[in-house]
């Protein structure tokens, strides 16, 4: 990346910060540490108080009881915080949190939020309010082993059908090996988002659809099935401490979010995959569909506190921080803004790292993200981790926990005072 092109992603994302009061109080995880380092870097007469904290991952709840407390004693409130949780816009935007200001009303150019991916802002509106910007898509994408594939005497599927039947010789001719995983607490955005499941759709705005019988569910979750058992797609979590000991020179292919090739493939303590091993191919599709679609695994809101006594200094932050080319490439996502997510892209063809060009199949993905699962207040993740993969890790099947999940959403549903309906 060119210095110019850099300079241009400072100047295009935000202008000169407004005054300053005092110190800026931004909650972030340690992930976006280098985000935030670059904003200190570009604009060093902004003073802030940073505060790590776990970003409210894995249904952890940390953000609204932070922000219950406050609103009881009347005072705390950070300026900004940043989500891991795709559906904590839709919870901490609505009573009795009301934590988020409004963007699109003074505080965040037209312009700017013009700038961001179709649908990439989707999570982040209630009704017509925007109440977050979104850090990053994460959209899944098939990466593969190309040494391995190459070895086995695989091609690289296409379809879903396609890659359980290599599965399925894989676990014969290669056992130990594997396709995938399915013991990770996004599992369900990983296969069922991607079979267009309805059991997570609001069709209006209190009324949810949650069909735990519908065909979509079960032919993915059938599918899955046979993979579980004979150990091809095995119920590990690729962030176990074991994982990449294990599976380290025995992966052959991987369904998963375009950030495992940095915080996956590449990490040492993940797979730490060699230069030239791993490929990317599009997400799957079915055979029988002409169209693709792929799940989302999260995609980070930004908030900017209504609370804050710096609204215009907050807001200019996190404009910065979601759209401009350093504070993008500082990290290993996909960038939701569309001219960052053009400089991450060929940043990750210039590295070498991978074993050909992922450009062209990212752009495409990033445009497949199937709309059907509906970002809701309560945390889909958290539930799909409690209530499904302790049985998988203990030998059931995919199958059997369609009821049991599809209850689990209703009753969160019920509790919300959503109506819910099983059936179209």
């Amino acid at each position: 990346m060119s210095t110019l092109g850099i300079l241009a992603g400072i100047s295009a994302a935000s202008p000169r910060p407004a005054a300053q009061t005092q110190p800026l109080n931004v909650w972030i995880d340690s992930f976006r540490l280098p985000q935030v380092k670059a904003y200190e870097k570009a604009f060093p007469n902004v003073k802030l108080n940073l505060t790590i904290f776990d970003g409210g991952a894995n249904g952890s709840g940390s953000i609204q009881s932070k922000v219950s407390l406050f609103n009881r004693v009347g005072h705390g409130w950070p300026d900004v915080v940043w989500s891991a949780e795709a559906n904590d816009a839709q919870s901490l935007g609505r009573a009795p949190f009301n934590f988020p200001a409004v963007l699109n009303q003074g505080l965040v150019p037209t312009s700017v939020i013009n700038g961001f991916s179709p649908t990439a802002l989707d999570p982040c509106y209630i009704g017509t309010k925007l109440v977050c910007l979104r850090g990053n898509l994460s959209f899944d994408v098939l990466w593969y082993n190309a040494p391995l594939m190459k070895q086995f005497g695989y091609s690289v599927p296409t379809t879903w059908q396609q890659w359980q039947k290599i599965g399925e010789d894989v676990a014969k001719n290669h056992p130990g090996y594997i396709i995938g995983t399915l013991g990770n607490s996004y599992d369900d955005a990983i296969y069922l988002q991607a079979a267009q499941c309805h059991m997570n759709d609001l069709i209006n705005p209190y009324t949810l659809l949650d069909d735990p019988t519908d065909p979509n569910c079960v032919r993915m979750a059938k599918l899955l099935d046979p993979l579980l058992k004979d150990g091809s797609v095995p119920a590990v979590s690729v962030f176990s401490s074991t994982f990449g000991k294990q599976y380290g020179n025995k992966w052959l292919m991987m369904v998963g979010p375009n950030w495992y090739g940095q915080v996956v493939f590449q990490a040492a303590t993940g797979l730490n995959s060699p230069k030239g091993t791993v490929a990317v191919a599009p997400p799957l599709r079915w055979a029988s569909s002409s169209r693709t679609y792929t799940g989302n695994i999260g995609g980070g809101l930004w908030f900017v506190s209504s609370h804050s006594t710096q609204p215009k200094l907050a807001s200019q932050f996190v404009q910065w921080i979601t759209t401009s080319v350093p504070s993008n490439l500082a990290v290993g996502n996909y960038p939701a803004s569309s001219v960052a997510a053009a400089a991450w892209i060929s940043a990750q063809d210039q590295s070498g790292y991978y074993a050909d060009q992922v450009a062209a199949i990212m752009e495409k993905a990033a445009t497949e993200v199937w709309s059907g699962w509906t970002q809701t207040p309560w945390d889909v993740f958290g539930i799909w981790n409690s209530t499904v993969t302790p049985n998988l890790v203990a030998g059931q099947s995919v199958s059997s926990q369609l009821a049991g999940f599809g209850a689990a959403l209703q009753n969160y549903a019920q509790s919300d005072g959503f109506q819910v309906k099983n059936k179209l």
